[in-house]
């Protein structure tokens, strides 16, 4: 710790649904972590005001931490010896928005290649792709030619950054130059129609053809120049070009962030894009821990990867391929097939598509019902599916056994096995866990469930130090989901593959047997560790190690987590179709062997031995039915209307066995009048009669009960009746 570290921190993270927020405190040397808050980010209209959802989670720490630490207006600075106020705040965020860019190339499938790697590194758009080979299947008037074709569709794009790359270092330049004229002439039309041109060049291709560049485009347009993409025959280097990508993505579009000038005031650094700190992120755990690490982030718009073996870093941006404002192009990337295949229950293309259309006009609403949760979960797994692929495309020889996972759709399931289940089917684990010199890999899988990571990554830039005990104390120390090992084999499902025994340093072993298309886990607790033993069937090989051959770890090398220990002997590919009801079926039995789900599926059609019992149907009716009544219960037909039935006169001989209750249990205090405590009731043959409405000028009811009924036997005709209907 130097004396220009802050005694206290407030670290933000703006995404576009959620803004996390924490505040650090310097105690004995240590930044420890004392609050953390999480807010709906409040920068659409009508608000449009980052700092008003920054404020609603630092209302939360304060409550928290019974400490004052901003104004409504901003902060309070510095730190007081009470504990009110901060020294300072970073700031990153990934709701800025996208860059657009147009990606001009001599190749597709080159030089095209490394730059769409190039724009994979931060939050962009690509527009289109200017080529000079022809690509695709472009949709070709007669006698239009390939460079006419791109010309018109330049023409018609807003006004955006030009990627442009091409040749290696020293090579002919006349093609980089050809295409620089194409550029050059695309910039005067935009003048001539609407008065736009190209934001910004950078070139990153041969370094001889600069100058020719420069001299077509530099009157036009502010060009970059940076290190070739392709300086040699298949060698790449993807850095420089993204580095400057980066810088132009914070000169441009970061500044558009709602609040952005009152958030780089109050900030200590920079105002960085989210992305920006995963990168150091990675390769200090990689090389911190030596261990091939992966990052994984799951967004509402966004969906990125971040791998690194502590030299080299891979990453991959997906801009819109998320889970609630990116899931219009998460669904057109993956297609609906790949994403219903991974549910329990059948869903048609246009059901899906429905419910992408209410999940894009509320996006803040959470899944609250198991089918929501279980399509959600079903979009992460497409979603690490493409991040996947990316990393594979830029690193074919990636392999990982440390991976930290984050986002909201990641972190808010309901069972922490959902997370687990979600990041192995999504991620090429086949080929993850396969590395050079290794018998066997085991990947420890971490989740980031209190959205801390992205918080380190602010800090990693201007104070390491705070990132450092961020990521040991708090993400690492209490972040581990589970131990992960798969076992592939080419067995028939339900035969054998392997014995597993683990066991503990302290403790009873477990053994279990595991069966092709099973995927178990061994129950093993935080801060206790064991010793992992495998004995594979004869046809069975588990990594180098020959067929059949027994497998053990080092001495205690597994370490407790909430999910223990995960041995997965599934066949790949994992899930069909989602009109397969065996493959709807295995998607139900694997959340069961975790533990996620209990029973058979409810979705599946039951067979006759489980179907319930068969009821006949109740039989629609339009009324209700006199029920016929038994003969030794009706009722006997009325000679006279006076007449006293014989069923009533049987429950007494006389009037006196009837008891009538005393006037005074009424409240009524006067005698009641004849007609009333008399047991011969009178039965009038007029027709009866509506109370009616009384007039003002009527006189009020009498309180005598014989002034009442004589009054009610005069009045013939009602005038109107209750509540003024006629």
């Amino acid at each position: 710790m130097t004396t220009a570290d802050p005694a206290a921190l407030l670290v933000v993270d703006i995404g576009t649904l959620f803004t996390h927020v924490a505040l650090l405190e310097l105690v004995a040397g240590e930044y420890r972590l004392l609050g953390r808050a999480q807010a709906l980010s409040t920068l659409e209209p009508p608000i449009a005001d980052a700092w008003q959802g920054i404020l609603t989670a630092i209302r939360e720490i304060e409550q928290l931490t019974f400490r004052a630490i901003a104004h409504v207006d901003g902060l309070m600075t510095p730190h007081r010896p009470d504990g009110s106020g901060v020294d300072g705040m970073v700031v990153s965020t990934s709701a800025a928005g996208t860059l657009p860019i147009v990606l001009a190339a001599i190749s597709n499938d080159t030089t095209g290649a490394s730059l769409r790697r190039v724009a994979r590194s931060s939050y962009t758009t690509v527009l289109d792709m200017v080529t000079l080979d022809e690509y695709g299947d472009p949709d070709l008037a007669e006698g239009e030619s390939w460079i006419d074709y791109q010309l018109a569709n330049l023409v018609r794009l807003p006004a955006a950054t030009v990627l442009m790359a091409g040749g290696i270092d020293g090579g002919n330049s006349a093609p980089l130059e050809r295409l620089a004229h194409m550029l050059g002439f695309t910039v005067l039309r935009l003048e001539q129609i609407n008065s736009r041109e190209f934001a910004h060049v950078i070139f990153a291709g041969n370094t001889a053809a600069y100058p020719g560049i420069e001299d077509a485009l530099s009157t036009i347009a502010p060009i970059t120049a940076t290190s070739n993409v392709l300086p040699a025959i298949g060698v790449e280097q993807l850095m420089p070009a993204r580095l400057e990508l980066m810088r132009s993505y914070n000169d441009r579009v970061l500044p558009k962030l709602p609040s952005f000038n009152r958030m780089r005031a109050m900030s200590s650094d920079l105002v960085r894009s989210t992305s920006d700190g995963f990168g150091p992120l990675v390769r200090f755990i990689a090389k911190h821990h030596g261990r091939n690490t992966l990052i994984v982030d799951i967004g509402a718009m966004t969906s990125a990867g971040y791998a690194s073996d502590g030299t080299q870093l891979h990453l991959t941006v997906e801009t819109n391929c998320g889970t609630a404002y990116g899931i219009a192009g998460l669904v057109d990337q993956a297609g609906p097939g790949n994403i219903t295949r991974w549910l329990p229950f059948e869903m048609s293309d246009s059901a899906l598509r429905e419910h992408m259309l209410n999940r894009l006009i509320r996006p803040q609403i959470v899944p609250i019902d198991r089918e929501s949760l279980l399509i959600e979960q079903a979009l992460v797994r497409e979603a690490l599916r493409v991040v996947s692929n990316d990393l594979f495309d830029e690193q074919p020889q990636l392999a990982s056994d440390l991976i930290i996972a984050t986002g909201g759709p990641l972190t808010h399931t309901i069972h922490p096995a959902q997370a687990l289940l979600s990041l192995v089917d999504g991620l090429d684990f086949g080929r993850l866990q396969q590395y050079r010199d290794r018998s066997l890999l085991i990947s420890d899988i971490y989740l980031d469930r209190d959205g801390l990571l992205a918080l380190a990554g602010a800090t990693a830039w201007k104070y390491p130090d705070a990132s450092f005990c961020l990521l040991e104390q708090d993400i690492l120390r209490n972040g581990a989901l589970a131990s992960y090992l798969l076992i592939n084999s080419s067995l028939r499902l339900g035969d054998l593959v392997a014995e597993v025994e683990l066991v503990p340093v302290s403790g009873a072993p477990i053994i279990i047997q595991i069966h092709h298309g099973e995927i178990r886990r061994l129950p093993l607790a935080h801060g206790k560790r064991a010793t992992l033993r495998l004995r594979p069937t004869k046809q069975v090989q588990i990594g180098a190690n020959l067929p059949g051959e027994v497998v053990e770890t080092a001495l205690a090398a597994i370490t407790g987590s909430t999910l223990g220990l995960v041995i997965d002997a599934r066949p790949r590919p994992l899930a069909q179709r989602n009109s397969d009801a065996q493959s709807r079926n295995q998607q139900w039995q694997w959340l069961n062997q975790l533990g996620v789900v209990d029973g058979l599926n409810p979705y599946a059609p039951q067979s006759d031995e489980q179907a319930l019992p068969a009821f006949e149907p109740i039989p629609t009716i339009s009324r209700i039915p006199e029920p016929a009544p038994a003969p030794a219960q009706m009722l006997p037909e009325r000679e006279e209307p006076n007449a006293i039935p014989d069923w009533l006169r049987e429950e007494g001989e006389n009037a006196n066995d009837l008891a009538m209750p005393a006037p005074s249990e009424f409240g009524i205090e006067e005698p009641l009048p004849d007609w009333l405590s008399g047991l011969d009731v009178p039965v009038s043959s007029e027709p009866v009669l509506d109370l009616g409405e009384r007039q003002a000028s009527q006189p009020v009811a009498p309180a005598d009960f014989s002034a009442l009924r004589s009054e009610l036997e005069e009045q013939t005709k009602p005038k109107r009746g209750f509540f003024r209907r006629k």
